[in-house]
């Protein structure tokens, strides 16, 4: 199994399963950090914003490891989708202060992840394959 296919197969599955907890139940996930849901509005953002989203994107992920057509906009995604939760954790952590350690564990995932797809992508641009069939 090549890579890339390791690298969209396991980001797409790791992210549905937060992604259908977040949707289902998402005071599982919530709890953890010691945030409680308040209101119907609060659970609204964390089903459709961390919920269906993420499992929408796995999804695109799943799909880039199957077909080849869709594999380097699902690495573009991933890189771009990873690398913008890392950000936003960094610019969390310099604003806010350090957060549950569970959540500087998902931002060294996160990183790692995005690192993963510039590496496969960069690989990719750079194969003679790809440059004689393009």
């Amino acid at each position: 199994m090549s890579l890339k296919k390791i690298v969209l197969g396991s980001a797409g599955l790791g992210i549905a399963v937060i992604g259908l907890i977040y949707l289902l139940a998402p005071h599982l996930l919530l709890d953890v950090y010691g945030v409680d849901i308040q209101s119907p509005s609060e659970a609204n953002i964390f089903r459709s914003g961390s919920g269906s989203l993420f499992v929408a994107v796995a999804i695109l992920f799943c799909l880039g490891a199957s077909n080849p057509r869709y594999t380097r906009t699902s690495l573009i995604t991933l890189f771009t989708f990873m690398s913008g939760l890392a950000v936003g954790r960094v610019v969390s952590i310099v604003a806010d202060g350090w957060p549950h350690a569970v959540l500087i564990a998902v931002l060294v995932v996160e990183a790692s992840y995005a690192v993963a797809a510039a590496y496969v992508l960069r690989v990719e641009d750079s194969s003679p394959q790809l440059k004689e069939t393009a």
